[in-house]
């Protein structure tokens, strides 16, 4: 089966990667460049924050997710030569012991430590984003799967409610068109606002990070009501995140730099602004009760969606793609 992929994040990425892996011609359709949306600003920490404040359809694709992700990690490093730096790192919850917390842990048959008034998840992992879509764009280039960067808005062919059986069907952009049989949008925050199709209910959420030099931090990542801060190996620290509903504006404020400056300072007060290093802001693909929309669409027959993952796109990203592949 010939099938298109619209978008070159992590989740487009390794979705046609499963597809190739089970035989279909694939290729993948970017309006920019790949990896450079919510999969590149975010911190790549691989667990929901926190399990006991979502339901249970967040926390079932996140642990299959979880389940997929070293044997996947591990075979994409080989695959592409590119470490994507997956550590388990643990995390520390500060003030986070409570009754509820404990007891979904339990529950769930997942470790945890007491220190304090302070909650530690051992084995929380984390992995390098940016790392990770590069791994994923060389391994599909590397297995034959090309991916087509800023084409500008990528839209399905649809005709008469389907977007398959005839000449006509795929994808199209300002300079062309592709002929394929599927498509599969994973376009993100843009999914809600796809041409030519009644859209995925899926919307933009703002997020805002720093990076900070910090080599003497520990490697522990430490969480505190939406907040959080990821050591990475080479002594950058990062530090977020915001939850903004403002449409599709990216900029990065001053107002959420300095918020996010100064609760890492409470954590560490060693944080001062002069180590800052950076400051930007990208858009997670929201969607109603942070339910991924993983499946085909409901009124185009050939149309398949793989988004909506909000926070947890890459804590998803291989159980999702492995779905659609197997559905497909």
């Amino acid at each position: 089966m010939r099938v298109a992929v619209m978008g070159a994040g992590v989740i487009g990425l390794s979705t046609a990667l499963a597809l190739h892996r089970r035989g279909h011609a694939v290729e993948v359709f970017e309006s920019g460049d790949a990896g450079r949306g919510s999969s590149w600003a975010g911190a790549g920490i691989l667990y929901p924050l926190l399990p006991w404040d979502y339901d249970a359809v967040v926390n079932q694709w996140c642990a299959r997710g979880i389940a997929l992700q070293s044997v996947w990690l591990d075979g994409l490093r080989e695959m592409s030569g590119i470490d994507p730096e997956h550590r388990v790192t643990g995390m520390r919850v500060l003030g986070g012991l409570n009754t509820e917390a404990i007891t979904w842990l339990r529950r769930h048959g997942q470790r945890f430590e007491r220190e304090g008034a302070d909650l530690v998840l051992p084995d929380v992992a984390q992995v390098r984003n940016p790392r990770l879509v590069d791994a994923l764009n060389a391994a599909c280039r590397g297995s034959g799967v090309p991916v087509h960067e800023r084409l500008g808005a990528v839209a399905p062919i649809v005709e008469h409610d389907t977007v398959c059986g005839d000449t006509a069907s795929g994808v199209r952009w300002s300079a062309g068109r592709h002929q394929a049989d599927s498509v599969v949008v994973c376009a993100g925050a843009w999914s809600g606002v796809v041409d030519g199709i009644t859209a995925p209910p899926v919307f933009p959420v703002r997020g805002q990070m720093l990076a900070l030099r910090a080599p003497e931090i520990a490697p522990q990542i430490v969480y505190q009501d939406g907040r959080y801060l990821v050591p990475r190996r080479d002594g950058v620290v990062l530090v977020g995140s915001t939850m903004e509903h403002t449409g599709f504006a990216a900029d990065s404020t001053p107002e959420a730099a300095t918020a996010l400056l100064a609760w890492a300072r409470r954590v560490y007060p060693t944080l001062t602004p002069d180590r800052v290093i950076r400051h930007w802001a990208g858009l997670r693909p929201g969607s109603r009760l942070n339910h991924p929309l993983v499946g085909p669409h409901r009124s185009v027959a050939g149309l398949w969606l793989n988004t909506g993952h909000f926070r947890y796109g890459l804590t998803m990203a291989p159980a999702c793609a492995e779905a659609v592949a197997e559905a497909l």
